[in-house]
Order: structure tokens, then C-alpha cells, then sequence
């Protein structure tokens, strides 16, 4: 279960200031300079960009987590502070409502 997204870079000195002149342009919610910088930038910011595929991959990944924790591991909640009674395995955790 590895969800690489070898493909992309973290923004190094090459697209820093593009990155940020993005951020800049978002933050005063121009819209339409944010979307001509990356036009103009495409090739440049490509390696740079996560797409949906990256995405998917991501929410794939947290999925497959979720499931692998959800069977390996308990949760008990209790509605007061006593420890829960019976047998629980290793690795289960106790919450306790206040």
C-alpha cells in the first residue's frame, strides 16, 4: 500500500517566485492573473502541479489507511470515566465522555 507521487517536485528557487506571485494574486482574489500565470507558465510548473490523478491516488492511499487501521484497531467509548469491562485486543483505544 504505497501511493507515490514520484512525479512532482517540491518548488524549489526555479518556480519560487511564480509560486508565490500566484499565492499574491489569490490572496487579493484575482482570479484572472493567478489563471494567466499559469497559462504563461505551464511548461515551467508542470512537475510542480498535483492533478486529480495525484489526488485520487491520495484519497486512495487515506482510504486504504483508514481500512487497515479500522480492522486492526478498537475504539471503546464510554459514557462516563470507568474503564470499559471486558476483553479488548492490543491496540484498542478508550475514550471516555466527560
Amino acid at each position: 500500500m504505497s501511493y507515490q507521487l514520484s512525479n512532482y517536485k517540491d518548488v524549489d528557487a526555479a518556480a519560487a517566485p511564480l509560486v508565490l506571485q500566484y499565492y499574491k494574486y489569490m490572496d487579493q482574489e484575482d482570479f484572472a492573473a493567478a489563471s494567466r500565470l499559469l497559462e504563461e507558465n505551464h511548461e515551467l510548473l508542470k512537475p510542480y502541479i498535483i492533478d486529480m490523478n495525484g489526488i485520487n491516488k491520495i484519497e486512495q492511499g487515506l482510504y486504504e489507511l483508514w481500512q487497515t487501521a479500522s480492522s486492526t484497531q478498537a475504539v471503546v467509548i464510554t459514557e462516563d470515566e470507568t474503564e470499559p469491562e471486558g476483553n479488548f485486543g492490543q491496540g484498542t483505544e478508550w475514550f471516555a465522555e466527560y
